[in-house]
């Protein structure tokens, strides 16, 4: 077995196939069903359920894939943590919504590639449980999203809190309360998005029930629609107050709601941890100094 078996396996777990493996690493499907059988044998197991439908990991197959993510991804980390020489290279992969993105991102990162010129960011933006999930499954280095999060696999930072507040376009009549919303379109991110799980949260709470729902991947393709009369959301209401600079927005405050929630940046709880890793959240204490001594002014 070697480090290359270990990526076959894995990269068979995340595409779901045999033939799809083949295709992603450049192989044929003999190769990697070869490669597939001679780590069975190896551990004198069965990973996969093989039928017409597909395959699907056995309960073993299940244990031996957290392994591999765990091993893989120790691997791909010794090389940055044995050659540190105090000018780290690398890349750092971090997960985000689309308003910590678009709002937080740019000075964090700024402050960041100032200090680490030679590392690589990719910032990957999706809803908050796509971001724990990645995170978890080793695919994200970090991740923000909204908290609190409880997983004793995962360590939590404080970041920023946002007030949430409604978001119409600018001819919307004024909203006082959320069953003044009754017979409106609510547009929002896709499941498993914090901000959509707490607006539908307080609709079920107040007992709304709007006529229709609309679900975007964008922030832009919301605010969008939102600014053409199509429908309202729910959103910081920093990252609503930059868009209304340019769009036809309006923006409502819901009083009785707790409307103050937490953004967290989270890492896993790592036996060794990623020197790159480190001075980002060097850089995020950093940040949240500057955002401080600003808000004093």
């Amino acid at each position: 077995m070697n480090i290359n078996d270990l990526t076959i396996f894995r990269t068979v777990v995340q595409t779901g196939s045999f033939s799809k493996a083949a295709t992603a690493l450049n192989y044929t499907q003999s190769n990697i069903s070869m490669k597939i059988q001679s780590l069975e044998t190896l551990y004198s197991t069965t990973f996969f359920y093989r039928g017409h439908r597909g395959i699907q990991l056995t309960p073993k197959g299940e244990q031996f894939y957290e392994l591999v993510l765990k091993m893989l991804h120790l691997y791909e980390k010794s090389f940055e943590i044995v050659q540190d020489t105090g000018e780290p290279k690398g890349v750092l992969r971090i997960g985000s919504m689309e308003t910590t993105a678009a709002l937080n991102l740019p000075a964090l990162l700024t402050i960041f590639h100032q200090a680490h010129e030679q590392v690589d960011i990719t910032i990957l933006t999706s809803p908050s449980q796509d971001n724990i999930d990645r995170l978890e499954n080793y695919e994200l280095d970090g991740a923000f999203v909204t908290g609190p999060v409880y997983k004793e696999n995962l360590l939590v930072k404080e970041f920023v809190y946002e007030e949430l507040v409604i978001v119409t376009s600018s001819k919307h009549k004024p909203i006082k309360q959320l069953r003044d919303l009754a017979s409106s379109t609510v547009i929002t991110f896709r499941h498993g998005c914090s901000y959509r799980a707490i607006l539908d949260h307080w609709l079920h709470e107040d007992g709304v029930r709007p006529q229709n729902r609309m679900e975007f991947g964008t922030l832009d393709g919301i605010l969008g629609c939102v600014a053409a009369g199509l429908g309202f959301t729910l959103l910081p209401r920093a990252i609503a107050e930059k868009y209304s600079a340019t769009q036809a927005l309006a923006l409502h405050a819901i009083t009785n709601k707790q409307a103050q929630i937490p953004t967290w940046f989270i890492y896993r709880k790592d036996d060794v941890q990623s020197p790159i890793l480190q001075y980002f959240l060097e850089s995020l204490d950093a940040y949240q100094r500057c955002e401080n001594t600003s808000q004093k002014f």
